[in-house]
C-alpha cells in the first residue's frame, strides 16, 4: 500500500460518497518498527493483551485503518490524529471530521467501516447455541421472539445476525453497549413489527462462513456500500 507522507490538511474531505468495508486479518509484525504508524495509545492497549493472537489483530486492525484513513485524508498513517469523543467513540480529531469510521473485531477477524457520514460496523464468530439462546434473552421483546421462531439448526446464526446489527447502530450513535440491548428495534421487520431507528440505514455485509457482520449509517440515501479484503500483511512506516 503506498501512502503519501504530508501532513494531514484539516480541510480534507472524502471524494466519494461511498461505504467502503474492510475484512482485515492478523499480519506479521515485528519489534516496535512494525508498530511506528501507531500512536502512543494505541501501542499501549497493544501491549495489554495477553494473547499474542488478540494482539497481533489489534495491531494489524489499526494499522490498516491509519494506512486507509491517510490514503482517504492524503497524508501519512502516523499523521491520522485519533481521538475519542465525548461518547468515548474513536473518531477523527475535530468538531467536523471529514470522514467517519468504525471498527470491529471478532476471533481473528476484523472490519473497518469509512463513510461519509457517520457510521458503525460490527463483526462477530458465531456463538454456541446455549450462548446465543442465553444472550438473546437481553434483545427487544419482538427481536426475541423471531429468535424463538427460527429452528434449532439456524437459531445461532439468526442470533448473530440480530447481535451484529444491535452493535452496529449502538456504535454508530456513539453509545455501543451502554444502552439496553432491549431499547430499539434491529430485527427483520414486517406488518406487526416496531419501526427501525429513525434516520439510519442498517444492512449485512457478506462475510466468511463462521461469522456474521453487519454496517449501519446515518443516512436514508441510496449509498453504495463496497467490501474488500486486505491482504494478511500490512505495509507499515
Amino acid at each position: 500500500m503506498t501512502v503519501p507522507t504530508k501532513p494531514c490538511p484539516p480541510s480534507a474531505s472524502a471524494s466519494a460518497q461511498t461505504v467502503d468495508l474492510w475484512f482485515v486479518r492478523p499480519g506479521h509484525v515485528s519489534g516496535m518498527d512494525g508498530l511506528g504508524a501507531l500512536d502512543e495509545n494505541e501501542r499501549r492497549r497493544a501491549d495489554a493483551f495477553r494473547r499474542p493472537a488478540d494482539r497481533a489483530l489489534y495491531v494489524s486492525a489499526h494499522l490498516a485503518l491509519r494506512h486507509l484513513l491517510g490514503a482517504r485524508l492524503d497524508c501519512a498513517p502516523r499523521e491520522v490524529r485519533l481521538v475519542r469523543d465525548r461518547g468515548g467513540r474513536p473518531t477523527l480529531a475535530g468538531d467536523r471530521p471529514p470522514v467517519h469510521f468504525s471498527l470491529s473485531h471478532s476471533a481473528g477477524l476484523a472490519l473497518l467501516g469509512i463513510a461519509p457520514v457517520p457510521i458503525g460496523v460490527d463483526v462477530q464468530r458465531i456463538p454456541s447455541l446455549p450462548t446465543a439462546d442465553l444472550c438473546g434473552m437481553r434483545f427487544h421483546p419482538v427481536e426475541r421472539a423471531e429468535l424463538a421462531s427460527q429452528p434449532q439448526s439456524a437459531r445461532a446464526r439468526y442470533f448473530t445476525w440480530l447481535w451484529t446489527r444491535k452493535e452496529a447502530y449502538l456504535k454508530g450513535i456513539g453509545v455501543g453497549l451502554r444502552r439496553s440491548l432491549a431499547a430499539d428495534y434491529l430485527g427483520a421487520g414486517g406488518p406487526a413489527a416496531p419501526a427501525g431507528p429513525a434516520g439510519w440505514t442498517v444492512t449485512d455485509a457478506r462475510c466468511e462462513d463462521r461469522y456474521v457482520a453487519s454496517v449501519a449509517v446515518l443516512t436514508r440515501a441510496s449509498l453504495s456500500v463496497t467490501t474488500r479484503r486486505l491482504p494478511r500483511s500490512v505495509d507499515h512506516d
